[in-house]
């Protein structure tokens, strides 16, 4: 008899994932992550249009299970590669916060990160519950 072993979900997948991470600011974030339970997966490619042209982005993180919110952390909030990024996430309309410095030198960073995370993604939920009318 042949043994079929189930295969992991998409996110065991992601919380088994070992990465080498770029940058401790990346690796802080990550950690930020797995503190609460968030799996992710680290510079994913996504396909964009920008300027009319197909290419492909690589988010920092980006989160299968808040419906592929991607985090990008880029140094300096007023430079070119964050306006950059900020336009390409929503022209493709991707859903995306953008970290910067100044965010992670603040005391509470990881809950101010989680609150942006959350309010970014509101949980919309399918089912709608039946409604009386008349």
């Amino acid at each position: 008899m042949i043994s079929v072993k189930p295969t992991k979900s998409l996110e065991e997948k992601a919380k088994d994932a070992n990465y080498p991470f770029k940058s401790k600011e990346d690796k802080s974030i990550a950690q930020m992550l797995n503190s609460y339970n968030i799996p992710f997966f680290y510079k994913q490619p996504t396909l964009v249009i920008e300027n009319g042209k197909r290419m492909i982005e690589y988010a920092d993180f980006f989160l299968p299970t808040y419906n592929g919110l991607a985090i990008d952390y880029i140094i300096e909030s007023n430079s070119a590669i964050y306006r950059r990024k900020k336009n390409i996430y929503q022209d493709n309309q991707i859903p995306a916060v953008l970290v910067g410095k100044k965010d992670l030198n603040k005391p509470n960073w990881q809950q101010q990160l989680y609150s942006k995370l959350q309010n970014t993604y509101r949980i919309r939920s399918s089912y709608r519950p039946h409604k009386r009318y008349g």
